[in-house]
Parts: structure tokens; C-alpha cells; sequence
């Protein structure tokens, strides 16, 4: 065999395990992404501490976290109860884990309070959202307080007669207290006539201001009523029972 034709040969192999080698090289160089490691703000929807009553009912409070710049993986948050008397789901529920994905700069979470008639005395909710297990970014932890005050309350009695039967007709007993006016009257139940009185609870917050009024209707001459305070004071008027004011005053629970 030709000796040059060999060399030649050989120094063309030589050449193409260069180029391979290169190529391999370049590919797999310091162009790998890496993990920005953004910063974590978290932004409250409402003031903290919360001063939560049990009267006004569920209420949610919502918040956002937000990154400082995109990160090129998921970015982990978790939310945890870390002090307080509340119960979740009894008291309260709230999101737990926070997942803002990839190329993403912000995701929400929720805190929800229930509210009720129970008696339990006033609780505290300690939450903090974010702590040592929050992945891929740096937050300092932030720790939201509500106070979950009690509602505490007793009834006032209204007995609500219509003679006639077929209810009072647009009149009605209302108690305004804490900013709200609440209607209550006696409605037709069974399309019968003859004398119905129907006894109703009327729930007014301890030491709250109040004033209960009576409101005319169509046929006030078939109006009757009593309406006793938790104290047993009794307030009672009609037929064609007096227009206004039937007594006002601060309650005062026994």
C-alpha cells in the first residue's frame, strides 16, 4: 500500500476527532442558566394587625407575593399557624403553599375567618407567611396577627300579632344598632284569616347602642305587639300602635 496515501489517511481521522471534540466542547461550556435567586415582598390587602368581629360575619383577607425579578425555576413558599388559640377550619382556613412557576413574578394567598354566635371568649390567629423551607429565592418571613373578637350578644322577645291573619301588611318592628337598621314583622304564613301572633328573636350586641321603632303599613288597626328586653322589661302597643320611637337605649346583657 502506498505509505503516502496512509499518512494522508491517517492525519484526515486525526483532523475529524478535532472538529468532534470541539463541537462537543462548545456544547457543553459555561452557558448553563443558573438560579437568579430573586427576592420574595409580600403585599397585605389589609392592615395588620386585623381587628376581626365574629358579628360582621366571614370575611377574607387576601395578600400577594411578589418576586424581584423572574427565576428559571418554581419558587416555593409556605404558610403556617405559629401561635394563637384559633382552630383551622372551626376558627379559620388559609392557603398553605404558595408556587409562583418559572418565568413568573408574583402569586396570591388567601386568609379567611369565619364568624359565628358561639360564645367562646376573644382568640388570637398568628400566621407567618414564608419561613426556612421557602425554595429557589431569599424573603424575610412576614407574621400577620388577628384578633378574632367575640360576638356576644343577647335577645330581645317581639310578639307580633295581626288580627286579621294576613300579616302587617308594609308595617313592621325595626331595631337599628352598630350603623344597621333591621326590619321584623309579622308575615302571612297560611293564607288563613283569623288572629296569628308570631314570636320573634331579635339578637342585639352586647353594649351596642340600639333603637327599636315602630313603622306603619296599609292596616295598622291589625296590629298588635309586645316586645320584651332581655331584662323582662316589657314594651307593648295597638291596635294602630304609635308611629316612632318605642324605646332606645344601650344593651345591657344579663
Amino acid at each position: 500500500m502506498n505509505l503516502n496515501f496512509i499518512k494522508k489517511s491517517f492525519l484526515l481521522f486525526a483532523l475529524s476527532l478535532a472538529i468532534i471534540s470541539c463541537d462537543e466542547e462548545d456544547r457543553t461550556g459555561d452557558s448553563q442558566l443558573m438560579n437568579s435567586n430573586p427576592t420574595v415582598a409580600i403585599n397585605l390587602d389589609f392592615a395588620n394587625p386585623v381587628i376581626f368581629k365574629e358579628a360582621d360575619g366571614d370575611m377574607t383577607y387576601n395578600y400577594t407575593v411578589t418576586l424581584s425579578e423572574t427565576n428559571i425555576v418554581d419558587t416555593q413558599l409556605y404558610i403556617s399557624q405559629t401561635g394563637g388559640t384559633a382552630t383551622e377550619h372551626d376558627d379559620y382556613d388559609m392557603t398553605h403553599s404558595i408556587t409562583i412557576p418559572a418565568g413568573y413574578t408574583s402569586g396570591s394567598g388567601s386568609i379567611t375567618v369565619y364568624g359565628d354566635l358561639d360564645v367562646e371568649g376573644d382568640e388570637l390567629l398568628e400566621i407567618t407567611i414564608g419561613d426556612n423551607r421557602t425554595a429557589n429565592s431569599s424573603m424575610t418571613p412576614l407574621t400577620v396577627n388577628v384578633n378574632i373578637v367575640d360576638y356576644v350578644f343577647c335577645n330581645w322577645v317581639l310578639e307580633a300579632t295581626d288580627t286579621y291573619g294576613d300579616g302587617w301588611n308594609g308595617a313592621s318592628v325595626s331595631v337599628t344598632s352598630e350603623g344597621t337598621t333591621t326590619h321584623y314583622a309579622n308575615e302571612d304564613l297560611d293564607g288563613v284569616a283569623g288572629a296569628e301572633t308570631q314570636s320573634i328573636m331579635i339578637p342585639v350586641t352586647d353594649g351596642a347602642d340600639y333603637s327599636f321603632e315602630f313603622n306603619s303599613g296599609d292596616w295598622d288597626s291589625e296590629i298588635v305587639f309586645t316586645l320584651t328586653s332581655p331584662d323582662g322589661t316589657v314594651f307593648s302597643d295597638g291596635p294602630s300602635p304609635t308611629v316612632g320611637v318605642i324605646t332606645s337605649g344601650t344593651n345591657d346583657c344579663p
